[in-house]
């Protein structure tokens, strides 16, 4: 199973992202998840309003986008699979 988190981090100075980069790196690695982080870019239409955001893809197919970070219910969402 390919399982990939993806990390939308703000393009401003965003405390919850900060904490973000530093906790998911190490608990994905050990948990059989692919990490990869973008810094969001303002000018992209498809950018996100939220940061930071998480996006979750499953076998190529997005199964779960989460806005905000709270390591317990990201962790509690992730086992799922």
């Amino acid at each position: 199973m390919n399982k990939q988190l993806i990390l939308i981090t703000a393009p401003f100075k965003c405390g919850h992202c900060e904490t973000a980069r530093k906790e998911l790196p190490k608990w994905t690695r050990k948990n059989g998840w692919e990490y990869t982080e973008v810094e969001d870019d303002p000018k992209d239409e498809l950018g996100t309003d939220s940061y930071p955001t998480i996006m979750l893809r499953v076998n190529e197919k997005m199964v779960k986008t989460i806005t905000g970070y709270n390591k317990e219910s990201l962790i509690k969402e992730l086992k799922k699979y």
